[in-house]
């Protein structure tokens, strides 16, 4: 499982309006509910919520790397977002977030792969051209062409 083949680009998600994390979590559920990627949007947003409770996902720089694993997950995918303002996050920094990259991650694919698949990620983000071109970017295009470098 590498991000370039379960980023899709109708899961990249400008502007997203929250203004709480529960609320821009529950606005990226709502749209993968609707494409398909999960069945049930209420449940899926109590998963990644329930994780939320264990560690903040706010790794700092304003990014935030909130995950979830569910039996609503219908087909495994990352969706990256970034919404129009700042929103706490309890970050490691103490920081507010406005970009996300959320994990949807399917009971057939709770192996190890989506920690690789976390770890590759994670990665990517501790490189500040990345993250600034990700911040900068303003197509879906853009993002999935940043995010997949090094996944050749």
């Amino acid at each position: 499982m590498k991000v370039e083949e379960i980023l899709k680009k109708q899961n990249v998600l400008f502007d997203l309006q929250g203004t709480k994390k529960e609320e821009v979590i529950g606005e990226i559920s709502q749209k993968l509910a609707h494409a398909g990627f999960v069945a049930d949007a209420e449940v899926f947003l109590a998963s990644v919520l329930e994780r939320e409770t264990h560690a903040t996902t706010g790794i700092g720089n304003a990014i935030a790397i909130p995950h979830g694993k569910s039996t609503t997950v219908t087909e495994s995918t990352i969706v990256f977002a970034r919404t129009s303002q700042d929103i706490e996050w309890e970050s490691l920094d103490d920081e507010p977030v406005n970009l996300l990259i959320l994990l949807a991650i399917s009971d057939a694919d709770k192996t190890d792969g989506h920690l690789r698949l976390l770890s590759e990620i994670a990665t990517k983000l501790m490189d500040d051209d990345i993250v600034a071109a990700l911040k900068e970017a303003t197509t879906p295009e853009a993002v999935l062409t940043i995010l997949s470098k090094g996944d050749e």
